[in-house]
């Protein structure tokens, strides 16, 4: 390492590209640069909302090793009042849709054996969880049925404040001699290249400025794309995200609840003090396909920062409605505070890329892929990338994390989850609106 390396990070007011700064900054880095269109936290980044699952749970124990490497460091008092150490309910309605049944058990066992089972309790129907949890027996008749439900709550689980976090870890970046730029100067338009129109030396931002580093970091999260060909691996994909506004009454019996969470169906988190409750429906999701990039027709973000009055469609709400009756029929009907679409960038196998680009070795590196499930790995997913970065990363990280377009289509289990519905956004209806007009 020389503290005199020059490292610009493109979308550094993300999750990504926090994480990397913090953790390079600390690694006696001295000449970091984080470019963002927007202050952090970045209203572009998937980051930006009200709150985030930490959790263990996981189909591939890689990851619930990293998830139980990032609750120890939540635990830390620099994130005092912003990580919530709720635990969670974890469960399966039963059926084999998308996969759901296996996908409980097959996490359940990774959890059991590489993580933390101390705190674990096996709720084998929902009788069991109705005891552990009274105020989930108030049913309405329209429930749904629960015959085949299984769950376990494991106290090793939580939630944080996304933004709040963001904000802390660029505060501690500024102490120690980060650079933050933001607005038309931090916009990255392209990448500029070496003589051979490969080795990316620098990028060029909205108002004309050559940037140059020794290292250029793309962390821009859903973005990323349209700056760079991930020939097939990559896709800015949107999560269906509904906050329901609960009765004084209902905050007061339900605001002890944990997470719930029924396997690739949707998730619920307890409500916070305004009583809003946040909903995220995992059945269905949305790409926002444009031709107007040079290598390919691409999924682009219909970016709420830009959009803000855009809400979900409306088949969408409806599969939102119909979780909620399964596992909170008190709110089906409820208030719906807002109703939005949170984009990230998915990758084709659920897994992060993480490393130098294949045409620019030792410049361009690579650090995207939050899948919708990386903001809690926000704490320690910037150790891996300094690796990365320094050639010392372990190699089944390095495996696991590189560039691959070759294995696209190969692997139909790592690649399950990305297989669900995915539908155009430009044939959905009623989204064009505020959710209140």
């Amino acid at each position: 390492m020389d503290e005199n390396t020059k490292v610009i990070i493109v979308g550094g007011g993300g999750t990504f590209g926090l994480s990397t700064a913090w953790y390079l900054v600390r690694s006696g880095y001295r000449k970091i640069q984080c470019l963002d269109r927007w202050p952090t936290p970045s209203p572009s980044s998937a980051g930006f909302d009200r709150n985030k699952i930490v959790r263990t749970e996981y189909s591939d124990p890689i990851y619930t090793r990293l998830a139980h490497e990032a609750i120890e460091l939540w635990r830390a008092p620099l994130f005092e009042n912003i990580f919530y150490e709720t635990g969670w309910i974890w469960g399966t309605d039963g059926s084999e849709e998308l996969g759901r049944n296996r996908n409980f058990y097959k996490c359940f066992e990774n959890t059991k054996d590489h993580g933390d089972p101390s705190r674990i309790v096996d709720l084998p129907d929902w009788q069991a969880t109705i005891a552990m949890f009274p105020v989930l027996a108030s049913v309405p008749e329209h429930a749904e049925t629960k015959s085949s439900f299984k769950a376990i709550y494991n106290g090793n689980a939580g939630w944080v404040k996304p933004m709040d976090a963001m904000w802390v870890i660029k505060r501690e970046c500024e102490r120690l001699g980060v650079e933050f730029v933001s607005g038309v100067s931090g916009t990255v338009d392209k990448f500029l290249r070496a003589e051979d129109g490969q080795t990316v030396t620098g990028v060029v931002t909205a108002e004309g400025t050559n940037w140059y580093a020794d290292k250029i970091i793309l962390a821009a999260g859903s973005y990323c794309d349209t700056l760079l060909d991930f020939e097939g691996q990559l896709e800015a994909v949107a999560y269906v995200v509904t906050h329901l506004r609960m009765t004084e009454d209902q905050y007061r019996r339900y605001k002890d609840l944990p997470v719930i969470d029924i396997s690739r169906r949707g998730y619920s988190f307890p409500p916070n003090e305004d009583r809003i409750f946040k909903i995220v429906n995992t059945d269905i999701s949305y790409l926002n396909t444009e031709d107007s990039y040079e290598w390919s027709p691409i999924s682009v973000p219909r970016d709420p920062a830009y959009h803000p009055t855009d809400s979900q469609p409306t088949e969408a709400y409806e599969v939102t409605k119909k979780f909620t009756q399964y596992i909170l029929p008190e709110f089906a009907n409820a208030e719906v505070e807002s109703s939005r679409l949170c984009w990230d960038a998915e990758s084709h196998d659920y897994n992060s890329i993480i490393g130098y680009h294949p045409d620019s070795l030792g410049t361009l590196l690579i650090a995207t892929g939050g899948s919708g499930h990386s903001f809690k790995n926000i704490v320690n997913v910037g150790k891996y990338v300094v690796q990365a970065l320094q050639d010392t990363l372990d190699q089944k990280y390095k495996d696991l994390w590189r560039w691959r377009p070759d294995r696209i289509g190969k692997n139909l289990e790592s690649e399950g989850r990305a297989r669900r519905p995915k539908l155009e956004l430009k044939n959905a209806t009623g989204w064009k609106h505020s959710w209140h007009s």
